[in-house]
C-alpha cells in the first residue's frame, strides 16, 4: 500500500489549466482567436480579389470573373493549428515591421490587419518579387487556396490605383498621374 500525502491529494484535486499556446492571442468560447487580416488585391485591368484570415481560424476567398460579374471562385477553409500559427507568425511581423512602399508591380493590394488590443495596420503597396514582410503574408495566404486568383495581364500603368473600385472607374481615374508623382517625390 502506497503512502499518500495531504500534498499529493491537494495536487490531484487542483483544477488542471493547459499551458496557454503563446501564439494564441486571446480566447472567445474557450477557442483560440487569432488576427483578421484583409486584402483587396487586382491589376489595373482586373476586378477586386478578396483574401480574409478570420478571428477563428477560416480562410475566405473571393476571385471574381474578369467582368466582375459573376463569382469565379469563392470558398473558405478552417485551417490547421500549424498554417494559423505560421500565418499568425507572419501577419505579427507585417503588423510591426515599417510600411514598404514599392512602386511598379502589376500587382497592388490594400492589406489590413488586426490583432486584438493594438492599433490597427493599414497598407497600400505593389506586390512584387522581393521580400517585405506583407508580400511574404500574401503569398503564404494565396498558398493555401485552391483557387487562382484573377490577375489578368494589363497593357495600362496604374501604379497608385484603390483596388476596392472596379476597373473602370480606376481606368477613368484621372488623378493617377498626379498620385503617382507625388509618390515619386518620396
Amino acid at each position: 500500500m502506497a503512502l499518500v500525502t495531504a500534498q499529493a491529494v491537494a495536487a490531484e484535486s487542483a483544477p488542471v489549466t493547459p499551458p496557454i499556446d503563446p501564439f494564441d492571442y486571446s480566447y472567445c468560447g474557450g477557442k483560440p482567436v487569432y488576427p483578421v487580416v484583409g486584402y483587396n488585391f487586382g491589376t489595373a485591368c482586373g476586378p477586386r480579389n478578396q483574401l480574409a484570415l478570420g478571428r477563428r481560424g477560416s480562410l475566405m476567398w473571393s476571385f471574381p470573373s474578369p467582368d466582375n460579374k459573376t463569382p469565379l471562385h469563392r470558398g473558405k477553409r478552417l485551417l490547421g493549428t500549424e498554417e494559423l500559427k505560421r500565418l499568425s507568425l507572419l501577419a505579427e511581423v507585417a503588423q510591426l515591421a515599417d510600411p514598404t512602399i514599392v512602386l511598379g508591380g502589376p500587382v497592388i493590394y490594400d492589406l489590413g490587419i488586426d490583432f486584438q488590443g493594438r492599433a490597427y495596420k493599414r497598407l497600400h503597396t505593389t506586390f512584387t518579387d522581393g521580400y517585405t514582410p506583407a508580400n511574404e503574408l500574401l503569398r503564404a495566404m494565396l498558398a493555401l487556396v485552391p483557387d487562382p486568383p484573377t490577375l489578368p495581364a494589363c497593357t495600362e500603368a496604374a501604379p497608385d490605383f484603390n483596388p476596392s473600385v472596379v476597373p473602370s472607374e480606376r481606368r477613368s481615374d484621372k488623378h493617377t498621374a498626379a498620385k503617382t508623382d507625388a509618390y515619386a517625390d518620396r
